[in-house]
């Protein structure tokens, strides 16, 4: 019988600090990266600004399709409030 390796981490620890760097990385998908819950949604947040679905999402960050569109659901909710805030 053969040892499983570990998976890689995909969710750092919170650091309070966002890497520009990782996140394109990400939002290219180009490559997995490991990401911290900030950076990915930050990651989230340009992929749907940029045209993209919560599928897209789920496939270029490596998260469950209800995760992908609780995020889409929390950018579409703040981009909600900006707009009613620009029209006051």
């Amino acid at each position: 019988m053969t040892a499983r390796r570990p998976r890689p981490r995909r969710v750092l620890p919170d650091d309070g600090i966002i890497d520009p760097i990782a996140v394109e990385i990400a939002v290219g998908g180009t490559r997995l990266v490991a990401l911290t819950p900030a950076e990915r949604m930050a990651a989230a947040t340009t992929i749907l600004a940029r045209g993209g679905t919560p599928y897209l999402v789920s496939k270029r960050l490596h998260v469950s399709g209800s995760t992908a569109i609780a995020f889409a659901a929390k950018y579409y909710q703040q981009a909600a409030a900006q707009s009613r805030e620009r029209q006051r």
